[in-house]
């Protein structure tokens, strides 16, 4: 989400010349990873709302309500120092009070993932009765938080009729690849690449155990995954115990996505939910055939059977069968990836920015 966030605002600064304020809460020092234009400022508040995560209960919601509080203050004061027009929330803590926010500003709720996101995620960790009462109960006040909003901007059309359902302000716009691609690929190149962090959404442990299932078919072939997470020591424990640290490796984070995957000829996606599933895009730019699971949501909108496989969440065998037919055909990779590259052009960063100002405009009109 930080990629996709900081190349939108950059664009925003660069070629339609907003005056843009990023704040953030929990930087704490640490150096935002991906560039910033110099005419966007930048205010790092240092609340470190992630240092409550693990206090008890009770305190826990104390800090956070006092961090709230000063959180809410400051922006405020941010919003009247430089006269804000729009303030959007991608869903932090700030999405609480944006309602009630003072100043003249529109509120925007800019959605990374889908409606039901909060319930999935408490799932996907600890899945039980006890995560799925608690997960609907969440899912319900982001409901509630964002339907007197001026704007809740989402990803996916699927997105756009699941929240049709409760609100009426509601705006669908896609994540654009922050690059383009001339190079192609080298289809012959034995190697398949996976990106994202390593935790329970983004689903590695299934694409490893998919791997396992036909890895006697693919002794040929490499998987790189790339991200960092919680669950690194445990999907590398996975690998070693099915014998595969000559065929799988964690190769931790990049910051030259681009040339990964264009070394690669096949990319692979097994997340278990996704707001949309920008890793899909990249891997299309570059002209890469795709196997997916079909999560909730995105992947479908951009996978189908002619520039890759869906397959049904959960499905493993599925999933392995999939791998070794795009991994066996040369041609067949060939000729889902160029049908990739061509698809990409929906996602492109100068169509999906005109949409971006067209809704703020529109925004601003509305208020005058």
């Amino acid at each position: 989400m930080e990629r996709i966030i900081t190349d939108k605002i950059n664009s925003l600064a660069e070629d339609y010349k907003y005056e843009v304020t990023l704040v953030t809460t929990d930087q704490m020092g640490k150096k935002i990873f991906f560039d910033l234009n110099n005419n966007i400022d930048v205010r790092h508040l240092d609340l470190d709302f992630n240092s409550t995560f693990n206090l008890p209960l009770l305190k826990k919601r104390l800090e956070i309500k006092k961090r709230s509080i000063i959180y809410k203050k400051k922006l405020e004061e941010i919003i009247e120092a430089k006269q804000i027009d729009i303030c959007i929330s991608t869903g932090g803590k700030e999405l609480e009070f944006l309602n009630f926010l003072k100043g003249n500003c529109k509120k925007v709720f800019e959605s990374h993932f889908s409606k039901d996101y909060r319930r999935q995620f408490l799932v996907s960790r600890s899945p039980g009765l006890k995560s799925e009462i608690i997960g609907r109960i969440r899912s319900q006040q982001l409901i509630n938080q964002t339907k007197k909003l001026d704007k809740v901007i989402v990803l996916t059309q699927h997105d756009l009729k699941d929240w049709s359902t409760s609100h009426s302000n509601v705006a669908q716009i896609y994540n654009f690849c922050s690059f383009s691609s001339d190079k192609i690929p080298d289809y012959k190149i034995k190697r398949a690449i996976a990106i994202g962090r390593l935790d329970a959404q983004k689903g590695f442990d299934m694409l490893i155990d998919s791997w396992v299932i036909n890895k006697d078919k693919l002794v040929e072939w490499r998987l790189d995954i790339y991200g960092q997470g919680e669950w690194e020591d445990m999907l590398k424990q996975k690998i070693i115990d099915n014998k595969l640290e000559q065929n799988i490796t964690l190769k931790g984070v990049t910051n030259d996505i681009k040339t990964e995957l264009q070394n690669s000829s096949l990319f692979l996606f097994s997340s278990r939910y996704e707001g949309f599933g920008l890793a899909i895009i990249e891997a299309m730019t570059v002209g890469l055939p795709v196997i997916s699971f079909d999560c909730p949501q995105g992947p479908s909108e951009m996978v189908n059977t002619d520039n890759g496989f869906l397959i049904e969440l959960g499905d493993l065998n599925g999933f392995s069968n999939a791998i070794v037919k795009v991994t066996s055909d040369n041609e067949l990779r060939k000729k889902m990836g160029e049908i990739s590259k061509i698809n990409s052009n929906k996602f492109s960063k100068p169509e999906i920015m005109k949409s971006w100002d067209l809704v703020f405009k529109d925004i601003i009109r509305k208020e005058k």
